[in-house]
């Protein structure tokens, strides 16, 4: 069963129909003017231009190159903090160290292929605009 707030308005009849009708005219009149008034709404913005797939890989390769070197860094500094008297605590370290200097390294080479792509030529060109303090 359909809800009241739905349902359709019960038509008006007699002379309280001919003054909602008579204020519906009145509205819209005024309405009218006020669109007059306003500036003709603008064009919609024409469709951006395709995403390039080789950009989007490099920006990808970036992010989780850095998401890794940033994961291997947080695991080397929690160890150097660790006090243990274990056996392997100092084989511990030095692979956390040797993770961390290979995801540096794989950080860096996915830099420098971001910024040989298109997007990171125009980031170059971009950030040119402005002085640095």
């Amino acid at each position: 069963m359909p809800s009241v707030a739905i349902a359709p308005a019960a038509p008006v009849v007699g002379a309280a129909g001919g003054q909602v009708a008579a204020k519906w005219a009145a509205l819209r009149a005024a309405l009218a003017k006020l669109e007059a008034k306003q500036p003709p709404r603008p064009v919609a913005a024409p469709a951006p231009a395709p995403v390039c797939p080789a950009t989007v890989a490099a920006r990808h390769a970036l992010a989780r190159a850095h998401s890794a070197f940033f994961d291997a860094r947080a695991v080397k500094y929690a160890l150097r903090d660790d006090y243990r008297t274990q056996p392997g605590r100092f084989a511990q370290l030095r692979a956390a160290i040797i993770r961390c200097r290979e995801a540096q390294a794989r950080y860096r080479a996915a830099a420098a292929a971001f910024h040989a792509s298109p997007a990171g030529t125009a980031l170059q060109a971009a950030r040119a605009k402005y002085p640095r303090f």
